[in-house]
């Protein structure tokens, strides 16, 4: 199918111009590379938001040019709700301490899987470190916990983010792709939670530009590994949105048996022993996760 859309474009197109990608074929990273390898156009650019979820901010633009004349808008993928502190977690059962990144990536390490919130939400299907879950990578068993985690079938495979400035040792490709929408080649074969069956890893890059509090945290797990690389899958509810409030976090976490939640610069830590909720929704039995649409 894509050598037919390849084979149509050289045809119709002039070379050398840019390609831009919308639609729901712009999630699928083996052609998103192809379209890149194809060396008809000058670029290639795919939003984050490729699918549906790009329709309202592709109405505003249509709505905006045809009042004003402009097409051009200001915005980056980290566009969505701030975050809801909505409660605060029990003490009895959550401590508190300030966000230590070193102390953080030790914990990472030692197998811990983090709740990792920053800032706003992201627009499209995918997390790029503002709701995610991270987790060690140098790990197998990570990508077992994590799709535990998720109550999704473990053959799933599991994302990586990594620093920019570890993409040429870790990956066969160090161009940067911070919506995480290409596929690469795994160098690294301590990368064990994040390499799929056929050595490929779709990687979010991280910048201090695109991401700081996730680059600086990539830094420390860097120093401690040799490497800046972190598991990284979406922090949501099964078929819904991002999590967006504290008390829904807390739900997701204690019925999952995690024991990191960081918000901002507060690390929460379970406290051993503590008696701990087990149901997945916040009370009510009803989570308040804005649905989205699922990936393909």
């Amino acid at each position: 199918m894509f050598r037919i859309f390849a084979e149509t474009a050289v045809r119709e197109l002039p070379r050398g111009i840019p390609l831009r990608i919308s639609g729901g074929c712009g999630l699928n990273c083996d052609w998103n590379a192809e379209w890149a390898d194809l060396g008809h156009f000058s670029d290639v650019f795919v939003p984050p938001c490729a699918n549906d979820t790009g329709s309202a901010i592709g109405t505003a633009v249509d709505a905006q040019t045809t009042l004003t004349g402009t097409p051009h808008i200001d915005w980056n993928v980290y566009g969505g709700l701030d975050f809801v502190r909505d409660q605060v977690p029990d003490p009895t059962r959550w401590s508190h301490r300030s966000l230590d990144h070193d102390a953080l990536s030790t914990a990472l390490s030692a197998g811990r899987v983090v709740a990792w919130v920053q800032g706003r939400w992201e627009i499209g299907p995918r997390a790029l470190g503002n709701r995610s879950l991270l987790a060690d990578a140098f790990s197998a068993a990570s990508k077992d916990r994590l799709n535990e985690i998720k109550q999704r079938e473990d053959y799933r495979p599991i994302a990586p983010c990594a620093r920019v400035e570890d993409l040429a040792t870790a990956f066969d490709r160090d161009f940067e792709d911070p919506y995480m929408l290409y596929f690469r080649r795994v160098r690294d074969t301590r990368l064990k939670a994040v390499t799929h069956v056929d050595g490929s890893a779709r990687v979010q890059t991280v910048s201090e530009k695109s991401n700081a509090a996730l680059h600086r945290l990539l830094g420390a797990v860097a120093a401690q590994r040799g490497t800046g690389v972190l598991c990284n899958t979406s922090l949501n509810f099964n078929g819904h949105g991002f999590i967006n409030r504290t008390s829904d976090l807390v739900a997701y976490c204690e019925a999952r048996d995690m024991s990191d939640m960081v918000i901002g610069q507060d690390w929460y830590q379970r406290i051993e022993g503590a008696t701990l909720r087990r149901r997945g929704t916040a009370r009510g039995g009803e989570h308040r996760a804005v649905p989205r649409r699922r990936r393909g």
